[in-house]
């Protein structure tokens, strides 16, 4: 294996890969911060939309069939994800130069994870010792 998170204390967890060893303590922030990335890239959203001159309404599409009106929110759904998707990239460069002093593709380039699901797994196991889940194995 090329990293190994252990659990070595009730909130306190220990990643070590090469030579290297770093501490994570997790925390009810960490949790708090990780439950309000969906929210919080929601409002981002919502506020470059308005600084634009747009809201969720002007990128929502109606449609009016057979004397019925649909409404098309695919637009919304998919600037949602793209938003969501760069309030977690950024929530764990900004924690992993926390704790380990570097962005997190620098972590992954210098553990060597390459393929989707190693990085996948990583972050899992990151998530799960922020978070304080007992994913991870005790020492």
């Amino acid at each position: 294996m090329k990293y190994k998170f252990e659990k070595t204390a009730e909130d306190t967890y220990k990643l070590t890969y090469k030579e290297k060893e770093f501490t994570i303590k997790s925390s009810v922030k960490a949790i708090k911060e990780l439950q309000g990335l969906v929210s919080k890239a929601r409002v981002n959203m919502i506020n470059d939309l308005a600084e634009n001159g747009k809201s969720i309404k002007t990128l929502t599409i109606e449609v009016k069939e057979n004397g019925k009106t649909y409404y098309d929110n695919s637009n919304v759904k998919e600037l949602e994800k793209v938003y969501q998707e760069e309030a977690t990239v950024n929530y764990f460069n900004d924690k992993s130069v926390q704790l380990f002093g570097m962005e997190l593709q620098e972590l992954l380039n210098d553990i060597e994870l390459v393929t989707a699901d190693e990085v996948q797994e990583f972050t899992t196991q990151l998530v799960s010792c922020l978070s304080g889940k007992d994913l991870i194995p005790t020492k």
